[in-house]
């Protein structure tokens, strides 16, 4: 079991550990990622292949009450959510939906069928098409979290 911090960490740390070792293969360098809830300062180099990471909360369940585990009277709840990696080329890249296409793979891979320690599991990653937003093509990785809290 976690809480809401633990599974954020763990979801997150899923995917860079996945783009720092397979991200470089697909586009010649490790594109960078604008984390939720991390202000940069500097713009974005419109000229290079990068992604933005979220999730978003969607529901919490109280599931039983627990006496198995902690102090007796804790309640058992289940949270659920999405996570969203956004993925962005540049159109003038060579071959960029190509490498774009394979960034969204190398991300639903991640989340596709696998639990972590703590027990956050994920279903139905998928890949969403989107339409092209200023210089650059667009993909999103969506998939599904849940994880157990005792409160």
């Amino acid at each position: 079991m976690t809480n809401y911090e633990g599974a954020r960490d763990e979801i997150f740390a899923l995917l860079n550990v996945a783009w720092l070792a397979g991200a470089a293969a697909i586009v010649g360098y490790v594109p960078e990622i604008r984390w939720q809830g991390v202000t940069k300062e500097t713009k974005i180099d419109e000229s290079k292949f990068w992604a933005r990471v979220s999730m978003q909360s969607v529901g919490g369940e109280q599931a039983s009450l627990s006496n198995c585990a902690g102090a007796i009277g804790q309640k058992h709840y289940t949270d659920f959510g999405l996570i969203f990696v956004q993925l962005f080329a540049p159109m003038a890249a060579q071959q960029a939906t190509m490498k774009l296409g394979r960034l969204a793979m190398l991300a639903r891979n991640v989340y596709r069928g696998v639990s972590t320690d703590n027990k956050v599991w994920f279903r139905n990653a998928r890949i969403n098409n989107l339409e092209d937003e200023l210089q650059f093509h667009r993909l999103n990785v969506v998939a599904e979290y849940e994880y157990d809290e005792l409160h």
